[in-house]
């Protein structure tokens, strides 16, 4: 409080159900009040802190606040406040490119998820828009009609640049020309706090004391949502097989003496989408009563970041070489860790694994994600005694647990699929290629 704030400053990082996110001042002034503590949950509009003149006293900024519901109803608030968003001429409303970071000064209008002549209301998903750190949802922060879309999908548009307009049934086409043709400064002002109203809920503190109770938010309320949808709504089974993988480690390290990076969870997934061709509904998925067959083996790998784990998707490995895969689960981790996974690169498995055995764990069971029929959950690597021909041998041994959706595929098919993975892992050469 005190501190003098421009537009663009960070002013706080706010995290919803999707990412964690820095609110930026729109206005120029003096930080007056925080109204919002830490760690504190709040709808979409809620009055977070008051910037304005210094030399506003007390009884000014609590009347200000005191009136803040009323006032900002029409204007769609958001945040950080100033002076009550001015009223849009004739009732209309326009939706605008907003800034997401100190660096935006352009966004790419993915899609529209509207279509022109909708109902909207506040919280709505409008569009998805792309910036060159994420995509994101824009959400709309007025009620009436989505009039008309002014920007185009794939439009590449600066921050400020109007994209469609909102506006009640009786708004005229002469009223919304002439407001178009005007700029949409009103729209530009109205939507001027967008890039707090994407991110709604406070970031979580995660260090509580014994006995706290901490909210579940962001990352770890999606991961939450989406187990227990799955555990719920998919019956499973498990099988579990150990593999020889002496061989498969001795070419992992041969492709690296030559200049090919790979991993074992590089030439595992190689050799479950090679298994999948013989056993095609490892691939599949169950939906309305019907399964699907996907054509492509599109492999959801999961990542461990501190916040919880993501799954991405490194699509088509069937036509992919070992090189390849191993260049894109490369990406995909990069991506992860710098937070920019987008829609595209988290949409669209057919079949997922989780790889623990950096962290020795031996074998474990993982939950099959949503819109999946299976997982396979892969264990360390790590020298056995083993019985071959009747003599003691040290084999590195692994084991591997696919959870499956027993909708799609009963415990025999999954052990003849884990079968023919084996004998791909305990003879890799044909992976090579």
């Amino acid at each position: 409080v005190g501190d003098t704030i421009e537009p663009g400053m960070e002013l706080a990082e706010v995290e919803t159900d999707k990412i964690v996110n820095v609110m930026e001042a729109t206005q120029s002034g003096v930080l007056l009040k925080k109204i919002a503590e830490e760690d504190e949950v709040l709808p979409v509009g809620a009055l977070l802190g008051v910037v304005g003149d210094p030399s506003a006293s007390e009884a000014e900024i609590d009347a200000f606040i005191s009136n803040f519901g009323s006032e900002t109803a029409a204007g769609g608030g958001g945040g950080e406040a100033t002076v009550p968003a001015p009223a849009a001429a004739s009732g209309i409303h326009g939706i605008t490119m907003p800034k997401w970071g100190l660096t935006m000064e352009e966004g790419t209008l993915v899609k529209w998820l509207v279509e022109p002549g909708a109902k909207v209301e506040p919280g709505m998903e409008l569009a998805e828009v792309e910036t060159d750190k994420i995509v994101n949802v824009l959400e709309n922060t007025q009620s009436g009609i989505l009039r008309r879309t002014v920007a185009e999908e794939g439009d590449v548009l600066p921050v400020g640049a109007l994209l469609g307009i909102i506006a009640e049934e009786g708004v005229s086409e002469a009223d919304i020309d002439a407001f178009i043709a005007g700029g949409g400064s009103a729209a530009a002002e109205e939507s001027a706090a967008a890039p707090a109203e994407q991110a709604a809920a406070p970031a979580a503190q995660v260090a509580p004391p014994a006995e706290e109770l901490v909210p579940v938010a962001g990352m770890r309320a999606a991961i939450a949502k989406t187990v227990s949808t799955s555990w719920t709504n998919i019956p499973h089974y498990m099988v579990t097989v150990a593999i020889d993988m002496g061989k498969a480690d001795a070419l992992a390290r041969s492709l690296k003496q030559e200049g090919t990076k790979v991993s074992i969870n590089d030439l595992i997934i190689k050799a479950a989408a090679t298994a999948v061709q013989k056993y095609p509904l490892i691939n599949a998925s169950y939906a309305d009563k019907n399964i699907t067959m996907h054509r492509d083996v599109n492999m959801a790998v999961a990542i461990g970041l501190d916040e919880g784990v993501v799954m991405p998707v490194i699509r088509n490995c069937q036509s992919l070489s070992l090189a390849e895969i191993g260049v894109k689960s490369r990406e995909l981790v990069a991506l992860a860790k710098d937070g920019k996974l987008g829609k595209e690169e988290m949409s669209g498995g057919t079949i997922a694994i989780s790889n623990m055995g950096m962290l020795g764990v031996e074998s474990f069971i993982a939950i099959v994600p949503p819109t999946q029929s299976a997982i396979l959950a892969i264990g360390t690597v790590k020298d056995e005694a083993v019985v071959r021909d009747g003599k003691i041998e040290i084999a590195k041994m692994m084991r591997i647990t696919i959870s499956a959706d027993h909708r799609v595929h009963d415990g025999a098919y999954a052990a003849k699929f884990l079968g023919e993975l084996r004998a791909i892992l305990e003879a890799p050469d044909a992976l090579r290629s």
